[in-house]
């Protein structure tokens, strides 16, 4: 699915899968540098144990951390993660049980 998200260097139109948008997230969270989301010491995120994007990953536990973070994000308001107002977050379309297409690059 093809999104516009933050980037390093402001908007940018990607292509996201779960995988890649926990990728994103961690990028922007540590200021898009790599080996600082390598050397992460935040063990306790929901999305830590996926940060890389690879090895071994199950799709539902990757599931399921993206929304216990959305969650986290919303200060554990459950119903505020559906109204969630931050398109440009690259979990923005994985926050809910099913993809929210609502959201594409065609629409923006």
């Amino acid at each position: 699915m093809k999104v516009r998200i933050q980037g390093k260097n402001g908007h940018k139109t990607v292509e996201l899968n779960r995988r890649k948008a926990i990728r994103e997230r961690c990028l922007n969270c540590v200021g898009w540098s790599a080996r600082d989301v390598k050397e992460c010491e935040m063990t306790d995120c929901h999305l830590f144990e996926f940060r890389s994007g690879q090895g071994k990953q199950d799709s539902k536990l990757r599931a399921r951390a993206v929304r216990k973070f959305c969650l986290w994000c919303t200060c554990g308001r459950a119903n505020e993660v559906s109204k969630c107002t931050s398109p440009d977050c690259p979990l923005f379309a994985f926050r809910k049980s099913t993809i929210d297409r609502s959201i594409k690059i065609d629409s923006i």
